[in-house]
């Protein structure tokens, strides 16, 4: 197996990384096709491969280098890191099932670099596009299932070989299955067309009695299977991490201007993106005294949006202009205020912008 790339993958090293992804973001999100040129400028820095362990050729990151890494690649590319983390959610659900030959044999693929994963969960935990029951799964003989229905928000799923897919039985159990791309009922949607985000090529996958057996299964018939968004999910803190690395990006360029009108507010917020960044880590530490996880994602969502909003304030005309970051940050940070957040953290959300307080 060859050396991961990114195994001495140093702060110099992503500080190139973020510089370049910054460059090819903006036509990405102009051409709004498969960002081909993220992508491979990720599996250059052996980025698809941090999170799978050593005994499959891949560095092993733990947690808090995983959301430190994301943040920086946020900081570059939003679009490239929300792919990034939609194919590591899938390794991670296929890492808990790793004693199953059908995920070990994915896994291999994966860290060989023959396979792309992605994953279709949402219907499971915050999605409600489709209802409760968007994605059914028929018992079938000897422990196989048919599966029907719309899995409602998969990324990258045209360019995926596999999708860790979820889907609800007439008792009500949930089950996690690899569905790869390819099998027969399977079809993939024209990507949605989004408000941001557009080259992350996210769409909705449709199974039309599409047959899996007993050794696609990766977890349950269980009630609640997906119970724990930490480690099911795909919002928690890891998209948090994604909110703060792209603020961060506005906020650098707000600093940089120089600007003494806006020495007193920089200062502030510079002040609350420490903070937040701080708590992020001391919650992914286990730390007693930390933020929940759902606290830290309400205040990164807003967080982002003022920095964004800041900046795009600050660059006046200009910063309304396509091929300016500013507008680009702006809409892409409305991201957070959909993308798996929970109903909590929504409720919150629009509390705060009604003026409400919330207890």
């Amino acid at each position: 197996m060859p050396r991961c790339p990114s195994q001495n993958l140093d702060e110099a090293g992503l500080d190139d990384l973020v510089d370049s992804l910054a460059k090819l973001d903006g036509p990405a999100d102009i051409a709004g096709d498969w960002p081909a040129d993220l992508w491979v400028r990720l599996v250059a820095e052996g980025a698809p491969r941090w999170s799978l362990p050593r005994s499959l050729g891949g560095q092993e990151c733990d947690r808090i280098t995983l959301l430190k890494r994301y943040a920086r690649v946020a900081e570059g590319s939003l679009t490239a890191a929300f792919i990034l983390t939609q194919h590591d959610a899938g390794v991670r659900r296929l890492l808990a099932a790793i004693d199953r030959p059908v995920a070990r044999r994915w896994l291999d693929a994966i860290a060989a670099g023959d396979a792309f994963s992605t994953v279709g969960i949402s219907q499971l935990t915050t999605s409600r596009r489709h209802g409760d029951h968007a994605v059914l799964a028929q018992a079938m003989g000897e422990g196989g299932f048919r599966i029907d229905g719309l899995i409602p928000w998969v990324t990258a799923a045209s360019r995926a070989d596999l999708i860790v897919a979820g889907a609800v039985t007439a008792e009500g159990r949930q089950i996690l299955f690899a569905l790869p791309t390819d099998r027969v009922g399977v079809t993939i949607q024209p990507p949605f067309v989004l408000a941001a985000l557009q080259a992350s090529c996210t769409t909705e996958v449709t199974c039309q009695g599409v047959v899996i057996d007993q050794d696609d299964i990766l977890a349950g018939p269980a009630t609640d299977l997906m119970a724990n968004i930490s480690t099911a999910g795909t919002g928690g803190l890891e998209t948090s991490a994604l909110a703060i690395g792209q603020g961060l990006a506005a906020l650098n360029l707000l600093e940089a201007s120089g600007r003494a009108d806006l020495a007193e507010p920089v200062e502030a917020l510079r002040e609350a993106w420490n903070r937040l960044r701080d708590d992020l880590l001391a919650c992914a530490t286990g730390s007693p005294e930390a933020a929940t996880s759902a606290v830290i994602r309400g205040q990164a969502n807003a967080l982002v949006l003022r920095l964004t909003q800041a900046y795009l304030t600050a660059r006046k005309g200009s910063g309304f202009l396509r091929d300016d970051p500013a507008q680009r940050w702006a809409r892409q940070a409305l991201f957070f205020l959909v993308w798996s957040c929970p109903g909590p953290v929504a409720n919150a959300a629009i509390r705060d912008l009604a003026g409400l307080c919330s207890t």
